[in-house]
């Protein structure tokens, strides 16, 4: 560039930034009508408390989608798994099974754990029995367990635990029926699959890799090792089809709000926001919801994030959006986030009763057994009830 130019351009473009770059001042301020002002204000429940109401209630899922098998048990909770297998036996097999050449030598299963809750050190052990009826994933759930028939034979054995691996022998007998029933339909039971329940001492829960999910390798396995024709052989064979149930009771404090997974607790939570102005933009509503981590059980992968929905009716439970969600995220021992949208649907609503409370659950309600306890609206320390904060704006 030319110096003459620059000598003369340089002032003129730091003249200019300064002037962008100076303090506002009250020249021209009056000159705003009073009325054409924007104010922030803001509603913070935990500075001026408003009426609110809080509860919990049991809700129905099926947990044949879930990604987690889950097995175990503790003083609430117990979760039992239903698997399904059709190992691929060769016609070679059959043809010499048909001889008197085939003999299942060993059977085995290896499962990897993928999801944990409860001290390690506690108790995990399991009965493995034979299903009699048919059964679907779909459908399955506890009101299907109590009609669920097996045999009370345990045919597992000699199981060893590591922290990456779960290993145990099957009764032999059991893969022969199978393999004798595809042969000859009248000569064995009909193979509905395995049923694995909790011991009774048991004290903590294992979850697996479901059917359906694309980590093959995870999947728990059958291994079959069988003698043919004089010669040793094996095959795997992977589930077609699993489901987990859980049962078990609820608890009945009343200033705290239960969310829970497998048998899944879900909370209901109501402000009066009759206080604020009508004519209003909401500009953001934060909620915070604080547990007591004591009276929680957390699994691995932890169960770090809570599902809040609007309701359309506050007696049903029936949501008046299921696709419109907002997430809570934790951090150390409080869940908040964003329900922005949730107020400002109230606000403006022209009928008062459109404001049924919102429900909220865990995010992992299919694929856990965690039990949250969220201090509700009758909690003693009125710093741990739900927090609202609202910033809005009102023309003035």
């Amino acid at each position: 560039m030319n110096k003459f130019l620059r000598f003369f351009i340089i002032p003129i473009l730091a003249l200019v930034f300064l002037k962008c770059n100076d303090e506002p001042t009250s020249v021209g301020a009056d000159l705003l009508p009073a009325d054409d002002k924007i104010q922030f204000q803001q509603l913070d429940t935990k500075e001026t408390p408003i009426n609110q109401t809080s509860s919990f209630y049991e809700a129905k899922i099926k947990l044949g989608t879930s990604p987690y098998i889950i097995l175990g048990k503790n003083s609430n909770l117990e979760s039992v798994i239903l698997m399904q297998f059709s190992p691929a036996f060769s016609d070679s097999m059959i043809f010499y099974y048909k001889s008197n050449k085939v003999k299942i030598k060993k059977a085995w299963m290896e499962l990897k754990p993928a999801y944990k809750l409860g001290d390690e050190t506690q108790n995990f052990d399991f009965t493995l029995h034979q299903i009699r009826k048919n059964w679907t994933s779909t459908g399955f759930d506890k009101d299907s367990l109590a009609l669920l028939k097996y045999d009370s034979k345990n045919v597992a054995s000699s199981l060893i635990q590591t922290d990456t691996l779960l290993t145990f022998d099957v009764e032999p007998a059991v893969v022969e029926q199978w393999l004798k029933y595809r042969i000859d339909t009248l000569s064995a039971p009909r193979n509905y699959g395995l049923f694995m329940k909790p011991t009774a001492n048991t004290q903590r829960f294992v979850g697996f890799i479901a059917f359906g999910e694309t980590i093959s390798s995870s999947l728990p396995t059958l291994k079959i090792q069988y003698e043919q024709n004089t010669k040793s052989d094996s095959l795997f064979s992977t589930p077609y089809m699993d489901v987990h149930v859980v049962s078990g009771s609820f608890p009945t404090q009343t200033n705290f709000v239960y969310l829970q997974g497998g048998l899944p607790l879900r909370g209901v939570l109501a402000f009066d926001l009759s206080s604020l102005p009508k004519d209003i933009i909401i500009n953001s509503a934060k909620l915070e919801l604080t547990i007591d981590t004591l009276k929680s059980l957390i699994g691995k992968p932890l169960s770090d994030s809570i599902s809040v929905r609007a309701l359309k009716d506050s007696v049903t439970k029936k949501v008046s959006d299921s696709l419109v969600v907002s997430i809570l995220k934790r951090n150390k021992n409080v869940y908040s986030g964003e329900i922005t949208w949730l107020i400002q649907k109230w606000i403006s609503a022209t009928d008062p009763n459109d404001n049924q409370g919102l429900t909220f659950s865990l995010t992992d309600e299919e694929r856990s057994v965690a039990r949250l306890a969220v201090y509700g609206s009758n909690a003693h320390d009125l710093l741990n009830r739900p927090r609202l904060k609202i910033v809005y704006i009102q023309k003035k």
